[in-house]
């Protein structure tokens, strides 16, 4: 072997050496979604088990309430201070589409500044910022815009993201790349509620499939987001009259007010007001969620479609009524699928 091959030789076996070193990781995390931020028993241990430092907090949500012409704060979170201490908070304002489809120009500085303020009532401090829209073609330009003024008031020390979807990683040109530091990639709630016979809305590894080939290619660093709620759709005379969730959820199994059809479908028997919600002879509710193994199957296909890099993991929502459904080893191991 002469001198130029052992060269060559020894810078290769250098670089091989240096790529098995450059090793990525994930940090698990959790968003929690509730208005009262007193934890219980159960999710402080889940923080703990998991070592989760960071918590993605949902501090508000901002709509156009009928009768009223200016976006306004509903579900503000009451006390931050119940929220342990050991993680790091993470302030998350959810925006609907809605409020953006006829802001003008001197509204959206004035919203992106009524944000941030309110933001930084509930908490003075914070590295990063996520805003949380599913926006339209139709509000692609206010809702940057708006994004553009958060930015520019937060200032360079504050790391600002914004939620994506599924159908803004395929269409990039149509939906546009939102002006931000980086993106959570929210992988779930990628199917049609309106279609009681189709697949699971949540969560289908087939709908997933269409789009996970334009992951790697997107133009902002992601996060990513995984699916352990469950909820029920609630139709009435074949149309979707809301989603009921969490506590609200009602014992589909009690047959004294529900029929079970097929595939996670039940018929209501008789009127009756459960939980809040009131429910009428003939309604139909489609119960949906993951198991453990389809959990685990949807975090295996989201890492094949990831770029290599350090990202969290989040899972949606940091809930007892959520994480008791679980095996503890299964959120384990969607967590180190990622590392």
């Amino acid at each position: 072997m002469n001198k130029l091959r052992l060269i060559r030789f020894g810078f290769f076996i250098f670089f091989a050496g240096f790529l098995s070193c450059n090793t990525y990781k994930s940090e698990p995390s959790f968003y929690f979604w509730r208005t009262n931020a007193a934890l219980s028993s159960k999710e402080k241990e889940t923080i703990a088990h998991h070592n989760i430092r960071v918590l993605y907090v949902r501090f508000f949500d901002v709509d156009i309430p009928p009768g009223l012409q200016k976006p306004q704060p509903l579900g503000v979170i009451d006390s931050l201070e119940l929220i342990p201490n050991t993680v790091s908070v993470i302030p998350v304002v959810y925006i609907t589409n809605h409020t953006f489809l006829n802001l003008k120009n001197p509204q959206v500085i004035e919203l992106a500044a009524n944000v941030v303020k309110k933001v930084k009532g509930l908490q003075k401090n914070y590295k990063e910022l996520q805003i949380d829209c599913d926006w339209s073609e139709k509000t692609k330009e206010v809702y940057f815009a708006f994004l553009r003024e958060v930015k520019k008031l937060s200032g360079n020390t504050v790391w600002l993201t914004a939620t994506v979807r599924l159908h803004q990683i395929k269409y990039p040109v149509r939906s546009g790349v939102p002006p931000v530091n980086g993106g959570m990639l929210m992988f779930y709630n990628m199917g049609n509620i309106h279609n009681l016979q189709g697949p699971n809305s949540i969560f289908d590894a087939g709908i997933a499939a269409k789009y996970t080939n334009y992951i790697k290619d997107y133009a902002l660093h992601l996060d990513v987001a995984l699916p352990i709620f469950k909820w029920c759709i609630l139709y009435r005379n074949e149309k979707v009259i809301g989603l009921i969730t969490k506590n609200r959820l009602p014992q589909t199994h009690d047959t004294t007010y529900f029929s079970a059809e097929k595939n996670s479908i039940f018929k209501v028997k008789k009127p009756q007001l459960i939980n809040g919600v009131y429910y009428k002879t003939n309604d139909i509710l489609k119960y949906e969620t993951l198991n453990d193994e389809e959990l685990l199957k949807a975090a295996e296909l989201l890492k094949k479609s990831l770029s290599p890099d350090n990202r969290r993991i989040v899972l949606y929502d940091l809930d007892e009524l959520n994480i008791n459904y679980y095996e503890t080893e299964t959120i384990e191991t969607v967590f180190s699928t990622f590392n």
